[in-house]
Parts: structure tokens; C-alpha cells; sequence
């Protein structure tokens, strides 16, 4: 203990106090300046009990007179009182309202210092000022603490020991928080900023490759824990228990440990490689959000207080795990929420135990209850297993935000169903990105929700999107796949086909349908042995299902595949897959879409545009053959009653019945097949408009464009090593095949 401490402590001096000291402190933030805190209110309390408050100064300076002597606390724990919507809507919100004090506020307004700069500090207006020097922080001055970050490792905090001394001596005559300061002494305090990082999302309906990739790991995300440690709080929490979020690619620990702590996160789920999402700088408050665990100022998180006891996970994630395989009410869904000041953001899980594969496979049609047409048997189970939750959420966090909902396979298809549930029901302001999603409703289904903004990302050889599809509930003779026209290959670096089962009798109910704008990733070969990755709307099927009709060829002897099996084989392809599939091809469109735009080039260059056209007229080729052999199977439109006067074996084999029911299915095909011959010519316009139109700034950030920092943010996330690695910058075409656009 220094000489001074002790001497201010002794018992005679306690006997005796003296009184007459004083004490002068200053507040500046991480470049030296006092503006930010000017005019806040605090309280110092000196070792007898004494409190004396005021008000700092234009230059949030204090100085304090005749105190007693020994050490004092400081505390700057007064409620915000201020007119900005944000920290009112979270002091007052029913559920969770923060304790939110004005040091808080003005500390959220205030900037990190760049690692490496030169710009002056407070330790720089501390020497100016012969002042003592110490990094401080919000939590370190105010009473309520559990809704801020963990405390940081400060490079020269202010001591503990006066404080500690401060209470030995006095007890509860000194508040149980602030920091311990001694008198005679003047202090320049700098108040680490409190700042977190958030995913940039573009909030406009349009389709944006910012929102593409962002959302593509965030879709990877739900694949993830929640990641709360310990994943329950003891009977009877020690004061500073906090839960925490160590396991990297959980849940917990993108939101609180990295985003919420200034850190940009890499790891989603078990993903191995890191990406890292580009973050926008942003004041504490506005993070993605994940409730705090405090039991002195919430009774759900009190174990004392007779109520249901709540933890963070069981506000933001959901699980529906099954128990067994006698457990037919749990559904095995799995899903996160979370939000700030601008959206709800939900992330649905795709295909990932056992249950879920049966859960694709249920493919019965049912009703949706308050809504239009039917859907998916296994994936309304589903949904209506999550609405409770979702519909908690929205009612315990939202004001006016807008909700974004993404998901993967399986979870596309749930988010599907929740979102137009949360359009028709809660709000107009829902945007929907899917990637590799099955259909999920029949015609009635999507037509009815046909407002409801919903971006549909597929992959090349990913045949998860087609499914359901109709010779999944098709008996052997009427299934007609050996009809099948097939998407070239030529130029594409695998070969698929289409299958003309859509006119076919579906699980007892219409045909499903797609719901939302598709858009392809398809890959092309250029001169030189260079693939291209585009990202396009074909505006016809055949790219779609031709992942599922090259599974279909590959079975032997023309047989139907068992169901559930095939759907496990199709979900478990790296074309599927987020990691190996989607997020790579994300990430290749965003810095493509990002290099071309800087360049003045077009959306595709005139010799992927050449490319497309040449596979297009291939397949229309190859349609218009297929129309030819599907017309002559039933020469003049007559089945022969006569077996042996019938023209093939398949038929003279075949009952009557069957015959008929086929002849029915290839009309049904014939007359799809015409208007996927009608919707080639649109195709080749579309080839036609890409070659000819350059990207905007809009394209690719939507309305993150108008965000005076956006270059900042973009630098930040081009900076990481691994948005450079030659492997994957080698998706993207090279100057050579972008300028002959």
C-alpha cells in the first residue's frame, strides 16, 4: 500500500477525520476530447459517507473542496434522461428495459482509437495536465452493469485497491460500484468508447450481393449451439455471475462475444475456413441484441421470484429436439432470433439430424390454417412448432422494425412459411432470402403470397430445390423420366437434365410450386480452362431441375429412388451444402459484382453472355427433340385395347389403366414442355439485358449506399487475408474474359 493510502486510513485519522482535502478529475474520450462527456452529472462520496454531486463542465472537468480525507468513489450512474428514440425504447420497454445511464449514451457516441494511430490520447492531456492517467469504463462507474460487454483488458485501469480500501473502512456509507480515486490529486480519466460492430444489411426490397453473402452465413448460423455457458444459472446466482459465450461458431458467441465486443466474427456452426461478414461501427445500443441475465432487475431471471426461470437462450433459440424415436410431437426445429434498432433478423436451420431427413420426406399436403391453398405436411409441422416462439419475439422486442428471415434447405422451406405468416399477419416489411429451399406450397399457396419479398438462391447440381417433385409419389408406369430433355453440359462443367413430372398428381393435391425470384449460380467455362461463376435468373426450370434429373439418371434400370433415401443422398452434396456451396459462391458474386462495378464493366462479360446463349439454344434444342418422341409414343393419341397390337413392349406390358394415366402425364409434360419452350425466349432477352447493363453501387449494397462510412466498412472486410487467398479469388474471372464485355 503506497504511504499516502496509508496514512489517509489510519485509525486516527478515522478517530479524528480531517477534512480539507480536495480532489479534480476530467473525462475524455479515446483521442483526448472532453466535449462527449461534458455536462454529465456524477456523484463522489468520500470515505465518511459524505456524498457531493455536481455537474461537469463544458469541459467535463471537475474539481471538488473540502472532502474528508481518504479515498472517494466515483460514480456517474444517472439515468439517461435524453430525447433519442433508441434509448428510450429500451429504458421503457416492457420486457428486458435496460438500465441505460447518460455516461452510456455519451460513451456510445464516441469512436475507438485505430490500432497503429498517431492521433493524440488522453494519456497525451494527462501529461499536459499533470494529471494521473487511467483507461476506464461504463461499467466501472455505474450501478447496473449486466447489459454491457465484459469487462475489457484495460492497458492502465485505475487501481482497485482504493475502492476496496474506501469499503473496508466504510462500509455501506460508499456505494457497492464506482471507481476508487485519492484526494490531492488530479486525474485524467479516458472512457473506452462503447462501440460494437454489426452485419451490414441492406433493409431496401431489392435483391442486393451485399444481402446474398451476409445472409448467407447468417442462413449458416442456425446451424450453430447457442452456445450459453453454463447452459443454466445456479439456484442461487452469485451477485457477478454472468453467462458467457466461449465456443466459437455458436450463436451466443457471433452476437455477444464477438459483434457486441467490437470483434468481427469468422467461425459459423462448425465451419472450418473463416468468413468474415462485412460490420458496420456502431454505437453499443444498436447491436444485434442478446438479452442480458440479471436477477436484481428481472424477476424471470430471479430464481426467488416464483416465476419461470429465463435465460438468454430461451429468448433467442429454439429447439424442438426430438427425445427418441417414439417422440412423434417434437419436430426437431431449430432456430435463433435476435434484432436492434432496425430489424428482427431470424435464422432458420436447414437438414441436419436424422429426424429432419423423415421431416423432408413427409410431403403430404395440408391446409394452412388462416391463410390460402396447402403445404408441405413435415415442413407446416414445423413451422407451427417455431410460430409461438417467433410470435413472442415479436411481441416482447419489435417497435417498428423491419423483419429479415433467412434459411437453408429445410429452413428455407420453415422460413417460408413463417415469413408469409409474419406478412399476412404482423407486417408488410418482411424480406425473405432462401437458399437452396425445396417447394413448400401448392399453387394457391404462392400465388396468395405473392407480395411477400423473397429472394430464392440455387446453386448448380444442387437438387434439393426440386423436390418435392412428382415422380416422388408416382407409380413406375407413369413415371417419365426416360422422356427427359437434358441441359447440355456442354459448356457448363456438369451436365444435368430436366424431368417433366410436373403435370403429374402430386401427394394427393395440386402440383407444388416455387415461391420468390429465383436466382442460379451457374459456373462457366471461359478460354483458357477459366470458370466463371454467374449469378443469374434464367427465367425457365430447367436449370433448376436439372440437378435432380442428373440424381434421377444415375439410378439403374430406370427405377423410382426410395424417397427418403434419395433425399438424403441429394442433402448431403457439397453442391447443398452452405459451406462447401452456397457461401463460396456468395462470396465469389459479391467480389465480382464488387470488381466490376469499379471497372464500369457489364453484369456478365460478352463471352459468358455468348456461353449462355449457346447452352440455351442447345436445350431448346433437345426440348423440341423430346416434344417429338413424347408425340409419337401414343401414334394418334389411341391406346390399342389389344396388348399384342400395341406398339412398344413397355405398353404391351402395361395394364389399360396405367396406359391411361401415362397418356394423361405425358399431355400434362407436353404442355409444360411448350411453355418452357415459350420461356426460353424470355431467357435469351434476360442474356441479351445482363451483357448489356452495368452494376451500380445499388447492386451490391442496396441501401447501405448511402452510409458516409461505406468505403470504410468495405476496406475493413477487404482487408482480411482470406478475402485474398488465390483459390478463392479464382471464381472470379479474370480482367482478361471481364473486358471482352
Amino acid at each position: 500500500m503506497q504511504s499516502q493510502e496509508k496514512s489517509l486510513l489510519s485509525d486516527q485519522g478515522r478517530t479524528c477525520p480531517l477534512r480539507g482535502g480536495w480532489i479534480s478529475f476530467r473525462l475524455v474520450d479515446e483521442f483526448g476530447e472532453a466535449t462527449p462527456y461534458a455536462g454529465l452529472s456524477y456523484v463522489l462520496t468520500d470515505s465518511e459517507g459524505t456524498r457531493y454531486e455536481g455537474v461537469l463542465d463544458g469541459e467535463a472537468y471537475a474539481r471538488l473542496t473540502g472532502t474528508y480525507s481518504g479515498p472517494l468513489i466515483l460514480t456517474l450512474s444517472a439515468p439517461y434522461k435524453g430525447g433519442e428514440k433508441i434509448y428510450a425504447d429500451l429504458s421503457n420497454r416492457k420486457d428486458y428495459p435496460l438500465p441505460i445511464t447518460e455516461l452510456q449514451a455519451a460513451a456510445e457516441q464516441t469512436l475507438r482509437r485505430p490500432i497503429g494511430s498517431t492521433s493524440k490520447t488522453g494519456a497525451y492531456r494527462a501529461s499536459a495536465e499533470k494529471g494521473e492517467f487511467h483507461n476506464v469504463e461504463v461499467r466501472d462507474f455505474v450501478e447496473f452493469s449486466k447489459h454491457l460487454p465484459p469487462a475489457a483488458k484495460l492497458s492502465n485501469p485505475v487501481p482497485a485497491g482504493c475502492a476496496k480500501l474506501a469499503r473496508d473502512f466504510a462500509g455501506d456509507k460508499v456505494p457497492s460500484f464506482g471507481v476508487g480515486l485519492l484526494p490531492e490529486k488530479h486525474y485524467v480519466l479516458e472512457v473506452r468508447a462503447l462501440r460494437a460492430f454489426r452485419p451490414l444489411l441492406s433493409l431496401a426490397p431489392e435483391f442486393s450481393a451485399l444481402n446474398l453473402y451476409q445472409l448467407s452465413l447468417l442462413a449458416t448460423l442456425s446451424y450453430g449451439a447457442f452456445g450459453q455457458t453454463p447452459e443454466k444459472a445456479d439456484a442461487a446466482p452469485k451477485k457477478d455471475f454472468a453467462f458467457t459465450y466461449p465456443s466459437r461458431g455458436t450463436i451466443g458467441h457471433v452476437l455477444n462475444t464477438c459483434l457486441a465486443c467490437f470483434e468481427e466474427p469468422s467461425s459459423y456452426a462448425d465451419s472450418k475456413k473463416p468468413s468474415f461478414p462485412l460490420v458496420e461501427d456502431v454505437p453499443y445500443s444498436k447491436r444485434l441484441e442478446i438479452v442480458p441475465f440479471d436477477p436484481e432487475l428481472y424477476p424471470q431471471n430471479d430464481p426467488s421470484s416464483g416465476e419461470e426461470l429465463e435465460t438468454p437462450s430461451d429468448v433467442h433459440f429454439f429447439n424442438d429436439l426430438r427425445q427418441g424415436a417414439t417422440d412423434w410431437k417434437n419436430t426437431d426445429t431449430q432456430a435463433y432470433a435476435t434484432h436492434d434498432d432496425r430489424i428482427i433478423l431470424i435464422g432458420v436451420r436447414g437438414t441436419a439430424e436424422g429426424w429432419d431427413g423423415w421431416r423432408d420426406a413427409d410431403a403430404k399436403q395440408v391446409p394452412i390454417e388462416g391463410g390460402t391453398g396447402k403445404t408441405h405436411q413435415g415442413f407446416y409441422e414445423a413451422f407451427m412448432a417455431l410460430r409461438p416462439f417467433i410470435e413472442r419475439y415479436i411481441l416482447r422486442f419489435r417497435t417498428d422494425q423491419k423483419i429479415i428471415v433467412c434459411g437453408h434447405s429445410l429452413g428455407g422451406a420453415i422460413s417460408l412459411l413463417l415469413s408469409e405468416w409474419l406478412h399476412r399477419e404482423i407486417t408488410s416489411d418482411v424480406i425473405l432470402y432462401t437458399f437452396g429451399s425445396p417447394r413448400a406450397g401448392d399453387k394457391d399457396f404462392v400465388e396468395s403470397a405473392s407480395g411477400l419479398v423473397h429472394h430464392r438462391i440455387v446453386n448448380q447440381n444442387d437438387p434439393v430445390p426440386s423436390v418435392p417433385a412428382g415422380w416422388m409419389d408416382t407409380k413406375k408406369p407413369i413415371w417419365i423420366t426416360g422422356l427427359a430433355a437434358t441441359v447440355s453440359g456442354v459448356l457448363t462443367p456438369a451436365a444435368g437434365g430436366l424431368v417433366f413430372a410436373a403435370g403429374l398428381t402430386r401427394f394427393g393435391g395440386k402440383p407444388y410450386w416455387h415461391h420468390g425470384e429465383q436466382r442460379y449460380f451457374m459456373p462457366l467455362r471461359l478460354p483458357g480452362r477459366e470458370v466463371s461463376s454467374v449469378l443469374w435468373t434464367p427465367g425457365c426450370e430447367g436449370y433448376e431441375e436439372a440437378a435432380m434429373a442428373k440424381c434421377v439418371a444415375q439410378l439403374k434400370n430406370n427405377d423410382t429412388p426410395d424417397r427418403k433415401q434419395f433425399l438424403v443422398q441429394a442433402a448431403n452434396g457439397a453442391d447443398h451444402k452452405m459451406l462447401d456451396g452456397y457461401i463460396p459462391a456468395c462470396w465469389a458474386t459479391l467480389r465480382r459484382w464488387q470488381d466490376t462495378e469499379k471497372t464500369g464493366g457489364y453484369i456478365i462479360s460478352a463471352t459468358e453472355s455468348d456461353r449462355l446463349k449457346l447452352e440455351v439454344e442447345t436445350y431448346r434444342t433437345q426440348l423440341e427433340q423430346w416434344q417429338i418422341a413424347a408425340d409419337n409414343e401414343f401414334p394418334g393419341g389411341m391406346i390399342e385395347s389389344r396388348p399384342q397390337d400395341r406398339a412398344t413392349a413397355f405398353q404391351r406390358r402395361a395394364t389399360m389403366s396405367d396406359l391411361q394415366e401415362r397418356q394423361t402425364a405425358i399431355r400434362q409434360a407436353i404442355k409444360h414442355n411448350q411453355k418452357e419452350l415459350d420461356a426460353l425466349k424470355e431467357t435469351i432477352t434476360t442474356i441479351t439485358r445482363l451483357s448489356t447493363t452495368t452494376l451500380t453501387l445499388a447492386n451490391i449494397y442496396g441501401d447501405c449506399t448511402a452510409l458516409p462510412d461505406l468505403q470504410t466498412h468495405i476496406d475493413r472486410w477487404a482487408a482480411h487475408s482470406e478475402n485474398q487467398k488465390s483459390e478463392r479469388l479464382a471464381q472470379i474471372p479474370s480482367a482478361t474474359n471481364r473486358a471482352t464485355a
